[in-house]
């Protein structure tokens, strides 16, 4: 079981926090059982609650995770788990405004429904919280009524009951809006019962508070009887205002919108109130939350400011008989009627209100002094002005999902209206709260005039751009931000271009194109930050174009050029801080530019639809509908408008404008109307506005974008259990990664864009700490191809899950593998193309091989080179026969590979595990019963045994039961179930001749790539003789993909190819005494005649990577080490220093045959799991086909062993070796060491074959 303050500690670290006294209290109450774990995840979400921070709900968020990943799968704690999981991750966003756990939290929920019936209590519990209210006249959905069952099977004191409760009371509360007024008895009973289970610190009081106020008024005007019910609305109302205020500063920015629902429910339960029992003070009390709902509540209340405070005038006018209250109810009553549509219901009640307030009026005319003191019997008169109006609407307000603003900053500081609109914000006099930048100049003079066919040179202009301008590398940069082909932004050559650029802005005078130079300048800097996932260097670049514009001409050509740039970036930055006086100013000025411009020409279309996003943002910040509305007009008006540019076309010559800006305008409108919907609480909207996404129409975007509105997609599905949807998003995006990892990229920055691309973003906050924070552990979390494969198999599609597996694993290898394809058939249909492809190759590895600090020179032509290769390939795809080459591999191809055994794809991910198991018959699938985290778990405690430097017998013998339980453990859960499946069910028999030995292929991705899959089975002594492993049925090899064995089955030579024998040597042994290596390589010699051996000083990086290409077989005797923050900087110890993953991979080599790797874990990586980054890999990438290496630091004598009766098993006729059956050989040599080190797995079972 895992180490509870270890997993702590991890989350705790992932947030930079450290542990609390409350933290430490709940934590010494948790054994190792995990039912154990909830009470003190419920008091830790009490403390994060009450001021303890964010640490204490990451913390029971930890507790709560672990708990669903170790648990048995039908554990009775499984639902309230699930519950307090969310609960946790709701505290941490909505109270503390920290989203970094939300997609991972969700993914996890979205796990507990896998395998599992819908009705399911944890399935349940995993989906009901999260989803959206019904649809007007939308029948209740049966998880309504399981909901109610597993609320009613939850203690009283449970903290998830008020979640689900509230829930279930706004759902029929809602169809009690649509007209099913049978749904109100419902909406009320389970409105008060939540209200009895909340207390006033819960995360969900507000909630609860406004749905019982609701349901309450709404109850009491059809029972005016029931008194309790106006009390009881009341008291919900007061519960509402005061959870509001009292999540204040903790974090998340101020929801005017929320505090605002607040006050004006608490001010209808008080007019209702009134109504009962009419008293001055309680309705001045209801006036002033009507006008703190004002103050808080958008411009556009949809009237029911006016509507109820026009009553509470009337009221306080009888009972202050005070004639000016009353009037103005009547001015406001009289307002509302001019306003209101002919025909509108409400226009009877308005009059008979009126004509109410008209008696009240004349009744003080003939009573000067004031009878309101006579209210029993005036009673009926004053009923006709107060309550029996409804407001104009009663809506339960959508809450806001996690993944709309990810971030946390200052508190929004602006008011609903500001003067500053209309003008740039260097024209603002009043300085703008944190995140402050240095002033622009006092006042923005506009540019001279512009004709509508006169070209604007812009990001947004109807002429190409003047790239002749700019310095070489900064144009290079520019054709990548707007290419459509897959030409990537390189980190380098921003770096090159930023340089560029503030040189030749430095230079002294002044020209035209400063200004345009000036926001290529910006755009280099801010894209940095896209690359580098780092906030601040946004910041940087917005603070640049403010020193910029300050010295830029301000009537010049190209001023507001860089204005919307620079304003652009603000916005963007504004909402990374949810700071809305940021936006805001950022709008305003935006504003202010696209006035300047010729109206309909392709600039204005372009400020118009930058406008309308940063506009958009801030109405959402804000709740604002009126600035949401405004923006929805403005991009619909500007796409009605591109669409009419072809009928211009032959004036302004903008044909190809209309398709490159389309996309990026369709993105935008789509991102305008979600938060339209919403700012307006409109579920039905917002899921349309979600749906829009169509693939095919972005294809000219640029491939960041396409990828990351595809991964968008993914998760949107995800989140609403749209298995199809989920897999067909996974597809596109997985399609266009390639284009991310680009050969044009260095070898570090491929890493590291693969690894975003695949792991995801971390979380951006503008004022957290960078670096690992926000991201998963090392051995846990996912990557897309898992999410991919694991969603397509939850809709049923196997063979698209091993598609999407095998492109999502590998996906570094696979380029560098292109290189090295045999053309051999090429050359024989098109001669010309096979020369270009191998001169284009060695071209490539050229280019690779410069290593790092690439001068200008040296990165353009790996650029160029890309480019050359790019077309290359597709003019071999042109050809008959060749139109799938170099693509990743159909099934069909992928079922073929497994005709010299089955191969075993094994998918880890937080949703659901699973194998397929690929046979030439087709793909089956098999269903694991792990948890990632109970892999990963597994894992972590498994690696940590059979590294245990420790002379302590009793530490020892504790790890070796360690390694014995995690191997049974995977026999049981994974290779036993698999074995069967792939009709591997009986051991050999003992006689079995070794070339007979059947064979299979494992392919595991995430945390499983640790675990020796083929060592699984019971191997204690006592259980050998039941023969009950993996080893007793099959002899077993791995590979990183399909498409990796492949490319070794084509590189492997026949028996007799020529190459030279190569051992490579470095003292292992105590003070630098030879030691093991020594007589390792004595074996091999022994064996091999004519062994070339390297040892000691001659070892050195450059001496073995100059013998290397001459070797057929190479065995490395040395250390080895894994770079877990790099993996391809892990690398082999030599004489001068260390040979890295990276150097061995860019070798050529022609004779490689069989490379032995018997150094500490040299098959293991952490960071990359997937991508196989490590020096075994490293070798194949090189040419060798097969590889045999370890999991984890061997022991000397078993590797001794091992290696001499290695080699006597392949050596062949005469001196050489054959190495075809090298993988069965090193099957029957692990099972005899197996029989000799019984006691002791971690001794025999590290060692692993890779390959053919």
């Amino acid at each position: 079981m895992a180490d509870v303050d270890v997993v702590v500690n991890r989350m705790l670290a992932r947030f930079d926090v450290s542990r609390s006294s409350e933290v430490n209290r709940a934590l010494a109450s948790a054994t190792e059982d995990p039912q154990s774990w909830l009470g003190p995840a419920a008091g830790l979400l009490r403390a994060s609650w009450n001021g303890d921070g964010l640490g204490a709900a990451a913390a029971a968020a930890a507790l709560m995770g672990l708990a669903l990943d170790t648990a048995p799968h039908d554990h009775p704690g499984r639902a309230r788990w699930a519950l307090h999981l969310w609960l946790a991750e709701h505290t941490l966003s909505s109270l503390y405004g920290d989203y970094r756990l939300s997609q991972e939290v969700r993914h996890r929920l979205a796990a507990q429904t896998q395998n599992r019936a819908a009705n399911d209590p944890v399935a349940v519990a995993a989906t009901y919280p999260d989803l959206p209210l019904p649809r007007h006249f939308e029948a209740p959905a049966p998880i309504e009524r399981d909901a109610e069952r597993l609320v009613a099977g939850l203690p009283q004191d449970d903290l998830a009951r008020a979640t689900l409760l509230v829930r279930l009371a706004q759902a029929a509360y809602q169809r009690y809006e649509s007209g099913n007024t049978a749904q109100l008895t419902d909406a009320w009973e389970r409105a008060r019962a939540a209200l009895s289970a909340v207390t006033p610190d819960h995360i969900e009081a507000a909630a609860v508070g406004r749905m019982a106020a609701y349901a309450g008024v709404a109850w009491f005007r059809l029972h005016l009887q029931d008194r309790s019910a106006v009390e009881t609305a009341v008291r919900a109302g007061r519960l509402a205002v005061d959870a509001v205020h009292r999540t204040r500063g903790h974090g998340a920015p101020y929801d005017r919108y929320e505090a605002a629902t607040a006050h004006f429910v608490l001010a209808i339960a008080l007019m209702s109130a009134a109504t009962d029992h009419p008293d001055l003070a309680t309705v001045d009390e209801a006036i002033a939350h009507l006008e703190a709902f004002r103050t808080d509540g958008p411009p556009d209340d949809r009237g029911m400011y006016s509507v109820n405070m026009a009553s509470m005038l009337s009221a306080r006018g009888f009972l202050a008989w005070s004639p000016q209250d009353v009037t103005r109810s009547d001015e406001l009553w009289a307002a509302l009627e001019r306003e209101l549509p002919a025909g509108h219901p409400l226009l009877p009640h308005i009059a008979l209100k009126r004509e109410g307030a008209a008696k009240v009026v004349r009744l003080m005319r003939t009573f000067p002094f004031n009878v309101s003191g006579l209210i029993g019997d005036l009673k009926p008169l004053l009923g006709g002005v107060l309550t029996e109006l409804p407001p104009l609407q009663l809506d339960v307000p959508l809450t806001p999902p996690g993944y709309v603003s990810p971030g946390s900053g200052a508190q929004p500081g602006m008011e609903w209206d500001s003067d500053s609109q209309g003008v740039p914000f260097s024209a603002m006099t009043a300085p703008v709260a944190e995140p402050v930048w240095p002033p622009g100049p006092d006042t923005v003079p506009a540019p001279g005039p512009r004709s509508a066919s006169e070209p604007v040179t812009s990001l947004f202009g109807a002429s190409p751009p003047p790239l002749a301008d700019l310095p070489p590398d900064a144009a290079a940069v520019w054709r990548s931000m707007v290419a459509d082909d897959g030409t990537p932004l390189d980190p380098r050559l921003l770096v090159l271009a930023e340089k560029e650029l503030r040189d030749r802005l430095a230079r002294p005078g002044r020209d035209d194109g400063r200004g345009w130079m000036a926001s290529v300048l910006v755009h280099v800097i801010a894209i940095g930050s896209t690359l580098t996932n780092d906030p601040a260097q946004m910041e940087r670049a917005v603070r640049c174009g403010d020193e910029m514009l300050a010295d830029l001409p301000q009537a010049g050509p190209h001023y507001i050029d860089l204005l919307c740039t620079v304003e652009n970036y603000r916005h963007m930055y504004g909402v990374m801080c949810r700071h809305s006086a940021t936006v805001e100013r950022a709008a305003s000025a935006l504003l202010w530019a696209r006035e300047q411009l010729p109206v309909g020409s392709i600039a204005w279309l372009g400020g118009s639809i930058t406008y309308a996003h940063a506009l958009s943002d801030l109405s959402g910040l804000l709740r604002d509908p009126v600035r949401s509305a405004q923006a929805v007009r403005i991009t619909q008006d500007a796409l009605r408008r591109l669409e009419a540019l072809p009928e211009q076309a032959a004036v302004l010559g903008t044909e190809s404008f209309q398709g490159r800006l389309r996309p990026a305008f369709d993105q935008i409108h789509r991102a305008v109307l979600a938060t339209d919907a919403y700012v307006r609480a409109d579920n039905d909207a917002f899921d349309s506005a979600q749906a829009q996404w169509d693939p095919a129409a972005e294809q000219l975007l640029p491939p960041t974008a396409r990828f990351e509105s595809a991964r968008s997609a993914l998760l949107r599905a995800m989140e609403s259990r749209a298995w199809d949807q989920a897999a067909d998003a996974a597809a596109v995006a997985l399609d266009v990664l390639p284009l991310l990892t680009s050969r044009a990229l260095g070898r570090d920055d491929r890493q590291n864009a693969l690894r975003t691309a695949m792991q995801g973003r971390p979380y951006l906050m503008a004022t957290a700490r960078q670096g690992d924070a926000g991201l998963p552990d090392q051995i846990t979390g996912t990557s897309l191809g898992r999410t991919g494969c694991a969603v397509a198999i939850a809709a049923g599609r196997p063979e698209q899950a091993l598609t999407l597996l095998e492109q999502g694993r590998a996906v570094l290898m696979a380029q560098d593998l292109e290189a090295r394809t045999d053309v051999s058939d090429l050359a024989g249909a098109c001669p010309e193309l096979a020369a270009r492809f191998t001169t284009l190759s060695e071209r490539m590895l050229r280019a690779e091989r410069a290593g790092a600090g690439e001068d200008s020179a040296r990165v353009r032509e790996q650029h160029t080179v890309a480019e050359e290769w790019r077309l290359l390939l597709t003019d071999i795809r042109a050809q008959p026969g060749f139109e799938r080459f170099l693509l990743p591999p159909t099934v069909r191809q992928l079922r073929d590979e497994a005709a010299q055994g089955p191969i075993v794809m094994i998918n880890v991910d937080p949703l659901r595990c699973d194998a397929l198991v690929v046979t030439t018959g087709g793909v089956r699938h098999v269903p694991l019963d792990v948890t990632e985290g109970n892999v990963a778990d597994r894992a972590q405690e498994f690696l940590a045994a059979v590294a245990l430097d420790s002379d302590s017998p009793r530490e020892q013998e504790q790890a070796r039961e360690v390694v014995f339980r995690t191997l049974e453990w995977l026999w049981d859960t994974v290779a036993e179930p698999v074995l069967d499946a792939a009709g591997l069910t009986a051991p050999l028999p003992h006689d079995t001749p070794r070339q007979t030995i059947p064979r299979l292929w494992w392919s595991a991705s995430g945390p499983l790539a640790h675990l020796p899959l083929h060592a699984a089975g019971y191997q204690r002594k006592g259980h050998l003789a039941q023969r009950r492993s993996v080893l007793d049925r099959v002899a077993s090899s791995y590979t990183p993909s399909i498409r990796a064995l492949r490319h070794a089955r084509q590189a492997a030579a026949p028996t007799g190819a020529g190459g030279s024998y190569l051992a490579v040597a470095q003292p292992t042994g105590a003070g630098g005494s030879p030691g093991a290596s020594a007589r390792e390589v004595a074996s091999v010699a022994r064996v091999l005649a004519s062994l070339r051996i390297l040892d000691g000083s001659d070892a050195t990086p450059a001496r073995v990577l100059a013998e290397l290409p001459a070797a057929a077989v190479v065995h490395f005797a040395c250390h080895g080490v894994s770079d877990a923050e790099n993996p391809a900087a892990s690398r082999l110890s030599l004489a001068g220093g260390p040979l890295s993953v990276a150097e061995i991979s860019r070798q050529r080599l022609p004779h490689a045959q069989l490379a032995l790797l018997l150094a500490c874990h040299t098959a293991r990586t952490n960071r990359l799991p997937d991508e196989a980054i490590h020096l075994a890999s490293a070798f194949q990438v090189a040419g060798f086909p097969q590889v045999i290496g370890a999991l984890w630091e061997a022991a000397d004598l078993a590797s001794g062993k091992l290696t001499e009766q290695f080699y006597r098993a392949v050596r062949g006729y005469g001196s050489g070796i054959d190495t075809r059956q090298a993988g069965r050989a090193l099957h029957v040599i692990v099972h005899g060491l197996r029989t000799r080190y019984a006691k002791s797995p971690a001794v025999w079972a590290p060692y692993m074959h890779t390959g053919c």
